[in-house]
Order: C-alpha cells, then structure tokens, then sequence
C-alpha cells in the first residue's frame, strides 16, 4: 500500500526524534566510559564519595541501560524493525521507507 505524503513526513520526523535521542545517549556513554577507564586504571574518586565496591555494578547497569534504550529507541518508524548500527540511514533496511 503506497505511503501518503503526510505519512511519509511523519515517518521522518519522528525518525528525527529518534535519532536526536541516540545522540543524546551518545554524551553520557562516553562520559560513563571514560570514568570505568579511569576506575580501571587507579583513579582515587573516594574523595568524591564514590566508593570501588559499588561502582563496578552501578557502572555494568548504567551501561546495559543504555544498551537496552538504544536497542528500544533505535527501530524504524514504519515497521519498527531494528535501525542497526548506523546513525545516518536514509532507508530503513527492513522495509524500505525513506527516514530522511
């Protein structure tokens, strides 16, 4: 069945929104990356009160969170099937719909 113009342009825009989102997901998972890094290599952060022993599993959550929204968030408008790991399709690989 052949997508109306309105269609098509709600298709695009709520693609905008969820690409808008990844994006947004991308600063805190860099920023969560970066201090296990430092945790890993010796940093002390107990002065600012964050303790060793409930970093690591508060770490291992907040990145399988994001793991989890990015899978949810990431999904095709139209058929809600999986974007995959571009952040710039034009088409969904799925059902062909123009996102873009």
């Amino acid at each position: 069945m052949p997508v109306t113009d309105e269609e098509r342009a709600e298709i695009k825009r709520q693609f905008a929104a969820r690409r808008r989102r990844q994006f947004a997901l991308l600063v805190p998972t860099v920023l969560l990356i970066v201090f296990g890094l430092a945790m890993r290599a010796g940093v002390d952060f107990h002065r600012y009160g964050i303790d060793r022993a409930w970093a690591g599993p508060v770490f291992f959550g907040l990145v399988v969170a994001a793991l989890v929204f990015s899978f949810v968030n990431w999904r095709c408008p139209a058929c809600n099937a999986y974007l995959g790991r571009s952040l710039g399709p034009h088409f969904c690989p799925s059902c062909g719909a123009e996102l873009r």
